[in-house]
């Protein structure tokens, strides 16, 4: 019969042991009753994605609270100020954690016009819907509520994936030099959609109506995906097929409402750019 060695000859071995392990670089595997996995676990995330099934993929906070974007902040600052700022609390994070699907550059802090940080993402400054309640009290909406979708016609949920988006914002019409404020579309970078009267008068020759030297500087818009902001259908876009593809193929165009969609040259595919709305008196911002 196998017999165990003496109490101290044990121990002086396990002592040797793990000293060889340590000579060795190895880290001795230790396992305690009292020990827990949740020193090891990953950080809960600050913001993430949720999914609702009449809007899609959206983000939200750590607490599940919906982050919402002004199509007035087309310039990547607040400008949701006076009685708007208690409707629509900024909101900030000072150590986000980003769950599944979102990248950090994508994130960046503003200081907003009375000192306060604000988070923004992919240059849109987010918010909270703090509604007025029968008592006259903004109070803030619970997780997992959507309220302040589409109200004025100037809020959204904060999607990842939009094709389009909505600004709202001060335009100057070249050709009148008027200023007006409008409502147009961008695509998902926040550049600029324009509109050309062409278009409208002659729409059976679309794929040709501006090509050559215009098409040079109105270069045309085709859409990846189709996510659009609630109050913008589906149904209103479409495609064309233009004959002016590289190397003598065709191409696709994206149109809104019938209107084939371009971008403008000199706006230096810059977001917060607006300067073909009156160009010629035929081209216009794309407005819905």
């Amino acid at each position: 019969m196998l017999r165990q060695p003496p109490y101290a000859l044990r121990t002086r071995f396990l002592t040797w042991y793990v000293v060889a392990l340590l000579f060795l670089g190895l880290t001795p595997v230790v396992s305690s009753c009292t020990g827990s996995d949740d020193d090891n676990a990953a950080p809960t995330p600050t913001v993430k994605l949720v999914d609702n099934a009449a809007l899609g993929s959206y983000l939200v906070d750590a607490q599940g609270n919906t982050l919402y974007y002004f199509t007035r902040d087309l310039a990547g600052t607040n400008t949701c100020t006076g009685g708007c700022a208690p409707v629509w609390p900024i909101f900030f994070e000072p150590n986000l954690v980003l769950g599944e699907g979102l990248k950090a550059e994508d994130f960046a802090t503003i200081t907003t016009a009375d000192g306060q940080l604000q988070i923004t993402y992919k240059g849109w400054p987010m918010y909270y819907y703090s509604p007025v309640d029968a008592a006259g009290q903004n109070v803030r909406e619970k997780a997992g509520e959507v309220k302040g979708e589409n109200v004025g016609g100037v809020w959204y949920v904060m999607k990842p994936d939009y094709s389009v988006l909505l600004a709202r914002t001060s335009v100057v019409n070249k050709t009148s030099s008027q200023s007006a404020l409008k409502s147009f579309l961008l695509d998902s970078q926040g550049r600029t959609l324009y509109t050309f009267g062409r278009d409208q008068t002659a729409p059976a020759t679309q794929a040709t109506n501006c090509s050559g030297n215009c098409i040079a500087t109105w270069p045309v818009y085709l859409e990846a995906g189709r996510t659009l902001p609630s109050n913008l259908k589906s149904s209103d876009f479409g495609v064309i097929t233009r004959p002016d593809g590289p190397n003598g193929a065709t191409r696709q165009q994206t149109t809104y409402k019938g209107m084939p969609l371009y971008y403008y040259t000199p706006d230096g595919a810059q977001r917060n750019k607006v300067e073909g709305d009156g160009v010629g008196n035929i081209w216009s911002v794309a407005t819905p």
